[in-house]
């Protein structure tokens, strides 16, 4: 079993149903739980997901995404430790350092992100989530 952060983009495909990357996103996150992997979020995407899907369907469309989320992943904990430790992380997009802070503390094994420009200096791997699919020896299949 390993423990795998799912980024904020990749959480976002699937809850606004983004057509050109929904399929693999949610691909992606059912390999995760084909697989019994343990699946992270950092805590702060959940304000963001939660402003993404009001903005796009209303409170209660939000509401039902953040909570959607947290039945399927573990969130990842952002403490002063992890605050601290996004300010020397992935310059200039501090988010997505504190999502690389909290892939540290949390002893991540893998990321999945969409972010082709960021998580490049990290310890562990990177996958779009196609690549995560292709890697975890799925195929790709229409929704």
């Amino acid at each position: 079993m390993s423990r795998v952060m799912v980024d904020t983009s990749v959480w976002v495909d699937v809850i606004l149903n983004r057509p050109d990357f929904v399929e693999e996103s949610k691909g992606a996150i059912m390999a995760c739980l084909e697989e019994g992997d343990e699946v992270l979020v950092a805590a702060t995407s959940l304000k963001d997901i939660f402003y993404f899907a009001e903005r796009s369907a209303g409170a209660d469309a939000a509401y039902r995404a953040v909570e959607l989320v947290l039945d399927i992943a573990t969130p990842a904990q952002v403490d002063t430790l992890v605050c601290r430790s996004a300010l020397s992380l992935e310059r200039p997009d501090y988010e997505n350092g504190i999502v690389a802070a909290c892939m540290s503390a949390e002893k991540a094994d893998a990321i999945v992100t969409r972010d082709a420009d960021s998580f490049n200096e990290l310890a562990m791997p990177k996958y779009s989530p196609g690549e995560f699919i292709a890697a975890r020896g799925f195929e790709p299949i229409s929704l």
